[in-house]
């Protein structure tokens, strides 16, 4: 009788107050202060590197297309702190900069989360199941070309005709055919932007990696010293 008690308390459904509870528990742990703190300073970085662009299609119909280096720290923060904290730092570095720089009522941002996350989360993904240099060259060629892939539709629909619209005066379909008519320069740039973004990353990830397991650790030495004294 009693195993009985014991099967049909243990069948019992969450109800729904215990399943959000448990939701925040995990929330609230996986957010956890050093967590925090290297997404406020990881978002930092790769706002400021905002600031840093590169005319790499200067010699081409397309020299208005520039890279910048904002995204190695999201790609960093994929391989430290796992795909949703880069999907953060992506988006908050993204809102940042509409509210702040953007001169395209936020569209050139929201089209840089589009051409972001699949270069970023496809890495940290796999990263996150399978550590080594050579699953994160075999991740980051996959990412680098899916971005390629992604930044077709991206740019022929929305990015071109959208920018020549604005700035100057393009009809919506001109600024297709436009893209249309040098598709090629754009994919070259998509290309070279992510070989050169991953392989800044791939030098300055292991030292960064280093500090931020230090760091780990002291917050978490901190963390059990405040639980030990409670």
């Amino acid at each position: 009788m009693q195993e009985e008690n014991v099967n049909l308390v243990a069948n019992i459904p969450e109800t729904p107050q215990k399943k959000e509870q448990t939701a925040l528990d995990k929330i609230k742990n996986y957010f956890s202060a050093s967590r925090l703190a290297f997404l406020g300073v990881f978002t930092a970085v790769a706002f400021a590197l905002y600031f840093l662009e590169i005319p790499l299609m200067a010699w081409t119909p397309l020299s208005f297309l520039k890279l910048d280096f904002s995204n190695v720290f999201v790609l960093v923060t994929g391989f430290a702190l796992g795909p949703i904290a880069a999907v953060v730092v992506c988006v908050i570095k993204e809102i940042l900069h509409a509210l702040i720089l953007s001169q395209t009522v936020g569209v050139g941002e929201l089209a840089n989360i589009l051409l972001t996350l699949p270069y970023v989360l496809i890495p940290a993904i796999i990263y996150k199941k399978h550590k080594g240099i050579k699953p994160v060259l075999i991740s980051l060629l996959i990412a680098s070309v899916a971005q390629v892939i992604v930044s077709v539709p991206v740019n022929w629909f929305l990015n071109f005709p959208f920018f020549l619209n604005l700035y100057a005066g393009t009809p919506w379909k001109e600024g297709m055919a436009f893209y249309q008519q040098y598709w090629y320069f754009a994919v070259l740039f998509n290309l070279l932007k992510t070989v050169i973004l991953s392989a800044v990353t791939l030098v300055i990830y292991k030292p960064l990696s280093k500090l931020i397991k230090r760091t780990n650790a002291k917050f978490n030495e901190i963390k059990n010293k405040k639980q030990a004294k409670l």
